[in-house]
């Protein structure tokens, strides 16, 4: 009995030792860019981390990273200066408006034309078109920016997935603002 117990207490303490020598190698060693800390640790895990792709920050970490794309609304007022706002993350999950704003969201990202079918764009832009209403506002124009393929070596080269060259950008609109009504032509 003893002795069952001091081999499991044995297991333990190398299991335990094992996993905080692999969650060093995960979270310390793997992400960080090249440092002395990292070169002192890579010649006791290069061939651990090796095995699994983990040597390389970029593989294990973002393999496959999903091409976002950003929505924003551009407003024009009478002398012709725009002023652009986020559409995407301005609605709260609890907004009388939200389920609007994600239906209009969605389908512009796969479907233009089947939101304007809908409507969904007239009904969004009067709604911002109120929410602008005494601000000389005339028109309001949406920005959908999609990114574009994004590697390694873009980043390695001090390039970032949301630099003008990665963001294919197409513009809907204008929609008119008729500033007596809160309206939309």
């Amino acid at each position: 009995m003893e002795w069952s117990q001091r081999a499991r207490s044995i297991g333990f303490s190398i299991f335990s030792v094992f996993i905080i020598w692999h969650a060093i190698g995960v979270t310390i060693v793997g992400p960080f860019a090249k440092s002395y800390l990292r070169d002192g640790f890579m010649n006791v895990y290069q061939h651990y981390l090796a095995v699994f792709h983990l040597d390389r920050s970029w593989p294990f970490y973002a393999p496959n990273p999903f091409l976002g794309s950003i929505l924003s609304y551009e407003t024009v007022n009478s002398s012709g200066e725009t002023k652009i706002y986020p559409l995407t993350q301005s609605r709260e999950k609890f907004d009388h408006s939200y389920f609007r704003y994600t239906n209009f969201y969605a389908y512009l990202f796969s479907d233009p034309e089947y939101t304007r079918k809908r409507g969904y764009d007239k009904s969004v832009a009067r709604y911002l078109c109120g929410q602008h209403i005494g601000s000389g506002v005339t028109a309001i124009n949406f920005i959908l920016r999609n990114q574009k393929m994004f590697t390694y070596e873009d980043y390695r080269a001090g390039k970032r997935p949301l630099d003008e060259e990665f963001l294919e950008t197409k513009t809907f609109g204008p929609y008119s603002c008729f500033q007596s009504a809160g309206g939309v032509s």
